[in-house]
């Protein structure tokens, strides 16, 4: 028996090139690019393919392009027969976890997952909030140490053992990162974004979104979707909609939800497979530092698709 679960790779994956290979050789993928176009009002292949970068890594373009791509890739995947027995997505990801899992359609996800895009983007104008990666310490260490700093700065994303990203107001943040250095931090890097992601510095742009979600017609998940928030199976609609809306404010519980994976995997007695559908290989990264004794594929380009499928 297996246990196929699909992983859905956030911001900061996207690359020049992402999907290309994969919308030239199936249908299915087109067809997908084709829409993503034109509900944007622009080309998403030549965004995808030739950016620049500089525009394709702006979180208002990046959101709607990763979601175009990944979900392309699903379908692809799906029409070959090849069907996750639950989804999982690393922040933006979880966007397109739901949409797997049949709880919109594209047009929907791409509305929302465009909508949130752009009040990320101009959630911080005056560029009070950043965030920064923590390597090398306990999350505990890292978690004590935001709490004890004046000014709000908290764990943003839990996204290994030993890897944390935080993310607040700039001072609070550059105290934080000053303390986690006496601690014997391995490596704190800066991370170029538009505001302070998951954290409460986001709560217009969650108030604005939830908005939007309130209205959203949206279907109970067909397959269980490990969700941000708290590391839990959701299928119930009510609960997806809590989710989608919590999820900017609250903490990525990357750890916990593939800790739940494999223990779900390991109660059914079946062999875990898990395979990050999307450009890049982050999140298979990160599982080998959570799981190292699980299998799990990167499914990025027509290579791995006709490897896996």
């Amino acid at each position: 028996m297996r246990y196929r679960v699909f992983l859905y790779p956030g911001q900061g994956s996207q690359m020049l090139g992402m999907g290309m290979s994969v919308k030239d050789t199936y249908p299915e993928a087109a067809a997908v690019f084709d829409r993503a176009s034109e509900l944007a009002g622009y080309d998403m292949a030549e965004l995808c393919s030739s950016g620049p970068i500089e525009k394709l890594s702006r979180t208002l373009y990046t959101q709607p392009a990763m979601f175009t791509v990944e979900a392309a890739i699903t379908d692809v995947l799906k029409a070959k027969g090849m069907e996750p027995d639950a989804v999982a997505g690393h922040s933006l990801g979880e966007f397109t976890a739901w949409y797997a899992a049949g709880v919109y359609s594209f047009e929907d996800g791409f509305r929302l997952v465009s909508e949130r895009g752009r009040l990320m983007d101009g959630a911080d104008p005056e560029g009070t909030g950043t965030m920064a990666a923590v390597i090398g310490l306990d999350s505990g260490v890292v978690r004590d140490v935001c709490s004890s700093i004046e000014g709000r700065v908290v764990i943003a994303n839990y996204n290994s053992p030993l890897q944390q990203v935080i993310s607040g107001e700039k001072t609070a943040v550059e105290k934080a990162v000053a303390a986690l250095l006496e601690k014997r931090a391995k490596r704190i890097v800066p991370l170029n974004v538009s505001g302070a992601f998951h954290s409460p510095l986001m709560e217009k742009a969650r108030e604005l979104m939830a908005e939007m979600i309130s209205e959203m017609l949206l279907s109970d998940a067909r397959i269980p979707v490990f969700a941000n928030i708290n590391a839990s199976p959701v299928t119930c609609a009510d609960d997806v909609r809590s989710c989608m809306v919590l999820q900017f404010t609250s903490s990525v519980r990357w750890v916990e939800t593939i800790e739940a994976i494999v223990s779900e995997g390991q109660r059914r007695g079946a062999v875990i497979e898990l395979y990050e559908v999307g450009p890049g290989n982050v999140l298979a990264g990160l599982v080998k530092r959570i799981a190292d004794e699980v299998i799990v594929r990167s499914v990025s380009d027509v290579l791995d698709i006709e490897e896996v499928a």
